[in-house]
C-alpha cells in the first residue's frame, strides 16, 4: 500500500477509518429498570454506549465506518432497539461518511430464508451484509478507492470460502467475525466459529475482526476493535471502545478509542475457612467498603464457607448492597467444592448463577419464537425478582 495514497496534485492523502464492533444492541440483564425509560437498565446502558461511540466517531474526522458484527444481541431485536440503531447510524450517514458492516453470530438467522434485522440499515443509507455468501463493494474516499471484502458470520461457516483483494483498490479491507487461530476466549457462545487461516492471510491492507470483546491485535494489520460495553465478568478488565485505523504512505496505524460505560467490579474473593456467620458478614462488609459501588455491577466470590456461616450472613447488609448496586452478586461455594475458573460461574454459588440460567432460558425461548419479546421481558423481570427475594430469605434462615 505504501506510495499508493497519492493525490493528483502529488501530496499524500491519509484515509481514516472507524472500526466498531460488538455493540450488542438489545442486550438485557438483571431485573433493574431504567427510571427514565422503564426499560431494562442494561439495555439502556448498551444503547447509550453506541450513542457515545457515534459521538466519538464524529469527533475524529473519519472517512469511513465499518462494523465487524453483532450489531444486535439477538436475531429478533425489539422495534425500539432497531429504531435507536437507525437514528444513531443516520448521524454518521448525514455527515456523508459511508457506513458498511456485516452480521455476527448473534444476529444471523438460523434459517436462510429469514430476513435479518440488519436489512433495515438500508433505510438510512448504510450497507450491511448478512447472508451466507461473501460480498464486495468499493467506495471512493477523497479520491482513494477503498475496497471492502465483507464476510458475514453466515459465510464463515463455509470452510472453503476464498476471498482476495481487488487489484484496482488503493486500500483493501477485509471485514469478518469469528475467532482467529490461537486466540483463547473465556467461555463459548452458541454459533461462534473459528476463522480459517487462509481467509486472514489474503494480503489485505487491514483485517477488521469482530467477536472478541477486547481491543486486540492479531497481526500487524489485523485487529479486534473490542466491544462498546462489558457483557460479563469474563470481560471485567476490558476497556470498551472502538478503533481508528489510519492509512498513509508509511503504512497502517491503529488507535484504540475508549468510551465510558457502567462500572463493573470483581471484588477480591473471600476465603471463609473457619469463619462463622458474623465474621463472614464483616468480611463482606470490608470488601464492599473498598470500592465505590453505587450504580456498579459487582461480584464477590466466597470460597470454603461453612453452611452455617452462609445461612447467617446479615440480610440487611445484602439488601443495602443490592440497593446501591445495579447488581450485586454474592457467589458462595461451600467448603469442599471446587471454585470455577476465572470468568466462569461457580456451580455451587448461592447467589447469581441461577439468575443467569433463568435469563438464558428465557432468551432461548424468545429466540425460538415460542414467546414474544414483550412477554419475555416481563417474564424475565418477574422471575428474577422472585429469585432475588428467595435468595434474601434464604440468608436469614
Amino acid at each position: 500500500m505504501a506510495g499508493i495514497l497519492q493525490t493528483e496534485q502529488g501530496g499524500g492523502q491519509a484515509v481514516r477509518v472507524a472500526h466498531i464492533s460488538d455493540t450488542h444492541l438489545g442486550y438485557t440483564r438483571y431485573a433493574r429498570l431504567c427510571p427514565k425509560t422503564g426499560r431494562n437498565q442494561r439495555e439502556v446502558d448498551v444503547s447509550e454506549a453506541y450513542t457515545r461511540a457515534v459521538d466519538a466517531i464524529l469527533e475524529r474526522d473519519v472517512d469511513l465506518v465499518i462494523h465487524s458484527g453483532d450489531v444486535f444481541d439477538s436475531i429478533r431485536p425489539a422495534t425500539h432497539v432497531v429504531v435507536h440503531f437507525l437514528k444513531q447510524t443516520a448521524r454518521i450517514i448525514g455527515r456523508d461518511i459511508p457506513y458498511y458492516g456485516i452480521a455476527g453470530n448473534h444476529e444471523t438467522p438460523r434459517l436462510r430464508a429469514t430476513t435479518a434485522a440488519l436489512e433495515y440499515a438500508t433505510i438510512v443509507g448504510a450497507r450491511f451484509v448478512h447472508g451466507y455468501e461473501p460480498d464486495y463493494d468499493a467506495v471512493d474516499v477523497a479520491g482513494v478507492r477503498v475496497g471492502l471484502s465483507l464476510i458475514p458470520h453466515g459465510a464463515v461457516t463455509d470452510r472453503e470460502v476464498v476471498v482476495t483483494p481487488n487489484r484496482d483498490d488503493d486500500i483493501s479491507i477485509l471485514v469478518t467475525h469469528g475467532t482467529v487461530p490461537g486466540l483463547r476466549i473465556r467461555g463459548h457462545e452458541l454459533g461462534e466459529v473459528d476463522l480459517p487461516g487462509h481467509v486472514l492471510d489474503g494480503g489485505f491492507d487491514y483485517v477488521a475482526l469482530g467477536h472478541y470483546h477486547y481491543f486486540h491485535p492479531h497481526k500487524r494489520n489485523a485487529y479486534y476493535a473490542g466491544a462498546t460495553e462489558r457483557f460479563g465478568f469474563g470481560e471485567v478488565d476490558a476497556r470498551p471502545g472502538f478503533a481508528v485505523v489510519e492509512f498513509d504512505e508509511s503504512g497502517v496505524k491503529v488507535e484504540h478509542v475508549p468510551i465510558p460505560c457502567r462500572s463493573m467490579l470483581d471484588l477480591p474473593r473471600i476465603d471463609a475457612s473457619g469463619m462463622d456467620a458474623a465474621e463472614l458478614t464483616e468480611a463482606i462488609r470490608e470488601r464492599a467498603g473498598r470500592e465505590e459501588l453505587d450504580g456498579a455491577i459487582v461480584r464477590l466470590k466466597v470460597v470454603e464457607a461453612s453452611r452455617g456461616a452462609v445461612g447467617g450472613v446479615n440480610r440487611e447488609l445484602l439488601r443495602e448492597l443490592r440497593r446501591r448496586c445495579l447488581d450485586f452478586s454474592l457467589e458462595i461455594s461451600e467448603a469442599g467444592t471446587e471454585e470455577a475458573a476465572d470468568g466462569e460461574e461457580m456451580a455451587g454459588a448461592a447467589f447469581g448463577p441461577l439468575e443467569e440460567e433463568f435469563r438464558a432460558f428465557v432468551e432461548r425461548r424468545r429466540e425460538s419464537g415460542k414467546i414474544d419479546h414483550t412477554f419475555a421481558e416481563r417474564f424475565l423481570e418477574a422471575g428474577l425478582g422472585y429469585l432475588r427475594r428467595a435468595g434474601e430469605e434464604g440468608t436469614a434462615t
